[in-house]
């Protein structure tokens, strides 16, 4: 073999292992078919302008050694070459293109557009601001995951976030210790979304909602409280809210971007659905599992400290609809109302057991604040995995 033979072979050889590297860790839908650790994830994402860096050096000698070695072995260098960047580009361009926020550009429309689109049963995550209540259906907040809050109140730093795989929506203020956050979505890890702060560069798993960086022990983002209910009973609650949309562009009109986002939303929406499914994970990440309840249970979870707990709808309903409990100390009401279909959690501070609720918090003891970490509906198998010390189907305590 001459030089030209063995620096082609060693450049092409590394220049597919950064590929892979790049795809296995950061491309998400890799992870149908290989599992990665956290640890390898963090380090390839840290490095990801490195390996990139590395990645453009390694075939540019590549293509040298291919060129003044007389252009021999062209099968190996282009085919080479082609599986390379398609690995490099899935896992270094295709997350952010695939999944782009709508941190700073959220599309709400009116109630009455929306049905055009969505029957009355469409479950929506909802979130209240001060410009009014807005809902997010799954479908469609599922390409963006992030969406900003702040359409028309500048005044009020707002963001949701959503994980298909979790059924999962995460109502946050994008701030930690005062500095302001840019959330991009990087990919997913264990089932759940994680995403990347553009300013700090720091990953953040949505379930923890705090810097990766800072550690276990790191500061959070502040959670607003959010919840679910059907299209039918938001346009009762709130004839005055708006829906989040997120329409494909017409093929018509952008024949790339037409296509490539049906194509990924088919996609998502394949994955989304085996995961609602199938009893087993979509993805093969989680390292733990809990038999106390059955894996796609939803589960209304909370917690207050260090103290997580979960319900069952169905648990909720067989207590008459009202359980005054404790959580981290605190009391709270944890709440199904028929009317509008939709659990809530309340905080009840005014010492006496709730008797009865409205929707919104107004009881027999006064008018009471939603709680804010209540997650509505989330998959049980992925709960567990990131709060594995959850308390299930905690009992009312003694009015």
């Amino acid at each position: 073999m001459s030089i030209f033979d063995i620096t082609l072979l060693f450049s092409l050889t590394f220049l597919l292992y950064i590929s892979w590297r790049m795809f296995r860790d950061l491309a998400d839908i890799s992870q149908w078919l290989v599992r990665t650790s956290r640890q390898s994830t963090m380090w390839t994402f840290y490095n990801r302008k490195k390996l990139a860096l590395a990645f453009f050096v390694l075939w540019a000698v590549a293509a040298g050694a291919f060129w003044f070695g007389g252009l021999a072995h062209p099968v190996k260098f282009w085919a080479c070459s082609a599986i390379a960047l398609f690995g490099f580009g899935m896992g270094f361009v295709n997350p952010r293109f695939m999944m782009r926020s709508q941190h700073h550009n959220p599309r709400y429309y009116s109630i009455e557009r929306a049905k055009e689109e969505l029957s009355g049963d469409t479950s929506l995550i909802v979130v209240e601001t001060k410009a009014g209540a807005r809902g997010h259906p799954d479908r469609h907040v599922l390409r963006p995951h992030v969406v900003g809050l702040t359409e028309e109140s500048d005044d009020e730093n707002m963001v949701l976030t959503y994980c298909g795989l979790s059924n999962l929506g995460i109502a946050y203020e994008p701030e930690i210790g005062g500095k302001q956050l840019d959330l991009q979505v990087m990919t997913q890890l264990e089932n759940n979304l994680v995403m990347w702060d553009q300013n700090s560069g720091e990953p953040i798993q949505q379930l923890w909602g705090r810097l990766e960086g800072d550690g276990p022990n790191g500061p959070t983002m502040p959670e607003r409280p959010s919840y679910r209910m059907p299209l039918w009973a938001f346009e009762k609650a709130f004839p005055d809210g708006k829906i989040f949309l997120n329409p494909i562009v017409p093929v018509a009109k952008n024949p790339v971007l037409g296509l490539y986002d049906r194509i990924v939303h088919m996609a998502f929406v394949g994955g989304v659905t085996e995961q609602a499914e199938k009893d087993e994970p979509t993805f093969p990440t989680i390292k733990r599992f809990d038999d106390r309840l059955p894996n796609k249970e939803k589960v209304y979870a909370a917690n207050i400290g260090e103290d997580h707990v979960a319900w069952t709808e169905s648990f909720i309903r067989d207590h008459g609809d009202v359980m005054n409990v404790r959580v981290g100390g605190r009391n709270v009401v944890v709440a199904y109302h028929p009317d509008l279909d939709s659990v809530g959690m309340y905080v009840n501070d005014s010492g006496k057991p709730v008797q009865k609720i409205a929707f919104g918090g107004h009881s027999d003891q006064g008018d009471l604040p939603r709680l804010e970490t209540m997650k509505a509906a989330v998959y049980w198998v992925v709960w567990q995995n990131f709060f594995p010390k959850t308390d299930v189907n905690r009992t009312p305590v003694a009015a």
